[in-house]
């Protein structure tokens, strides 16, 4: 026996995920295991709880406040209210917004890899090996050149096997939603050499040379960003440093302070952690940078 209050959000999470056909569509390029609906339908009950969640935290902070008044202003008693559809509302475009961040972080990765997959096509063109056939290893390698290249190469085989369709139908297909640039047009031009007939090894070659050039470049400003923001950081380490040791040092004439505290703190906890932040920061920023 179904809630109706479960069926009441079902319906609800397919009328919010046909209103969004952009969505959508961003969603299939990140190749899920569930449907939209069901994305959104768990974006909806994550919504509620925060709903739930922030309207009572507002309920016990106006009640903290209230105590020792007793009474409540109208413009407090939608306080609750307010504080729940704000959170509710965030928590929903942060799940609709993720959706779009993953497929540009999935299409940056595929791009980091395509010129190693493309290399490996290239050395099979050597061979003759059919075109189903690369796709094939592709898809089982996804540790050597990308879990992201060995979804998408799984993808193209599975229309070809599984729908069907013939070899040329099933890269325009794939190219078609594919969340890489680089992906696509090497699929769409795949499809046009081997539509008319053309040398394959001879474009793989072509398309091998072109994103060695966008790999240099790419590696180029990515070293260029690391050495400005280095020169930065260490600056601020440095001022930061002088701060914290004169801080110190007042503490211990005023007597709030005995010893070396807040410079251990200092080398021992912010230091590290601001390195790992910049770190981190830097290759989110650049994963097209990847060796």
């Amino acid at each position: 026996m179904r809630c109706p209050e479960i069926a009441l959000m079902r319906t609800l999470s397919d009328k919010v995920s046909a209103s969004l056909p952009g969505v959508e569509t961003t969603y299939g390029q990140c190749r899920p295991d569930i449907s939209f609906a069901d994305y959104v339908y768990r974006s909806l009950v994550l919504a509620a709880i925060a709903f739930f969640l922030a309207a009572a935290i507002a309920c016990l902070w106006l009640y903290l406040q209230a105590f020792g008044r007793g009474t409540l202003s109208v413009t407090e008693a939608i306080i609750p209210a307010a504080a729940g559809l704000i959170a509710a509302c965030v928590v929903f475009y942060c799940r609709l917004y993720a959706v779009t961040s993953l497929r540009n972080y999935r299409g940056a990765l595929i791009d980091a890899n395509a010129i190693h997959a493309v290399g490996l096509m290239l050395a099979m063109a050597g061979y003759n090996v059919p075109v189903k056939r690369m796709l094939y290893n592709l898809s089982n390698l996804g540790r050597v050149y990308g879990e992201d290249i060995a979804l998408e190469a799984t993808y193209a085989l599975a229309l070809i096997e599984e729908d069907g369709m013939d070899t040329i139908s099933a890269l325009r297909e794939a190219q078609a939603s594919a969340p890489s640039a680089a992906w696509q047009e090497l699929l769409i031009g795949i499809a046009e050499v081997y539509g008319s007939g053309g040398s394959l090894r001879d474009y793989l070659q072509g398309r091998y040379e072109s994103l060695a050039d966008k790999k240099a470049l790419a590696m180029r400003k990515y070293n260029e960003t690391v050495q400005g923001v280095s020169s930065i950081y260490l600056s601020v380490i440095g001022i930061a440093a002088i701060f914290v040791a004169i801080i110190n040092l007042v503490f211990n004439m005023a007597g709030m302070l005995s010893g070396d505290a807040l410079v251990w703190i200092d080398a021992l906890a912010i230091v590290p952690l601001g390195s790992f932040i910049v770190a981190k920061a830097l290759h989110a920023a650049y994963p097209e940078a990847d060796p």
